[in-house]
C-alpha cells in the first residue's frame, strides 16, 4: 500500500520550485528544486511526474492567487476610475507582498514550457477582473486598444511601479499613485 502524499512537502517542493524559477527560471534542474525543498528528487516526481507538470502547477497556483486579489478588488458603487484603481492597488499590493512569486511569474509566463490548457486556464480566472475593466474603460479608451492597455500597459506599468516601490519603498503611495495616474491618464491617449 502507498504512503498518502504529504501535503507539507508537495508545498516545500513548489515554494523550493518558485524561489529557483525566480532567481535562474525554467531551466532550474528537478535536483536542485528537490534539494532546496529537501527532498529526494525521487520524491519530487512522485509528487509531479514531470518537471512540465511541476511548472504548470506552479504557474496555475500563482495565477490562482493573484486571481483571488485580484477578484477581492471588485467595488460596484464606485466611479469607474475608482474602481480601477482599486485594483490596481490590490495588483501592486499583491506584487510587493509576493516579490518571489511575482518573479517567478515573469519566467513562467515566457517560458513554452507552460500548456496551452494551463493559460487557458489562468486567463479564465481574470474573465470577471477584465471584464470590469474594459466596462470601467468604455467611454475612456478606444475599444479597439482595450486588451493592449489591460495585458500589456496595466500589467507593465505595474511591474514598473513594483520595481520603484522596492527600491524606494519610503515613497510606496506617492509611487503607486503616479504609476496608476500614468496608466489613467495614457489611457485616454
Amino acid at each position: 500500500m502507498a504512503r498518502p502524499l504529504s501535503e507539507q512537502k508537495r508545498e516545500a517542493i513548489l515554494t523550493a520550485a518558485a524561489e529557483l524559477v525566480a532567481a535562474v527560471g525554467t531551466g532550474a534542474s528537478t535536483a536542485n528544486i528537490a534539494k532546496a525543498a529537501r527532498v529526494s528528487e525521487g520524491t519530487l516526481f512522485t509528487y509531479f511526474a514531470t518537471k512540465d507538470e511541476l511548472l504548470n502547477q506552479l504557474f496555475v497556483d500563482i495565477e490562482t492567487d493573484l486571481a483571488e486579489t485580484v477578484l477581492g478588488a471588485h467595488t460596484s458603487d464606485a466611479s469607474s476610475r475608482d474602481r480601477v484603481r482599486h485594483l490596481w492597488d490590490c495588483l501592486v499590493e499583491w506584487g510587493i507582498a509576493n516579490p518571489t512569486w511575482r518573479k517567478a511569474l515573469r519566467q513562467l509566463k515566457v517560458s513554452d514550457r507552460i500548456s496551452d490548457e494551463s493559460r487557458k486556464h489562468c486567463d479564465a480566472l481574470f474573465g470577471k477582473s477584465r471584464a470590469m475593466i474594459e466596462r470601467s474603460l468604455a467611454g475612456h479608451v478606444d475599444p479597439k486598444r482595450a486588451a493592449f492597455y489591460i495585458g500589456v500597459v496595466l500589467m507593465g506599468l505595474a511591474d514598473v511601479t513594483i520595481e520603484a516601490i522596492a527600491a524606494s519603498p519610503k515613497n510606496r503611495e506617492h509611487l503607486k499613485r503616479a504609476g496608476f495616474e500614468l496608466f489613467w491618464k495614457g489611457t485616454a491617449a
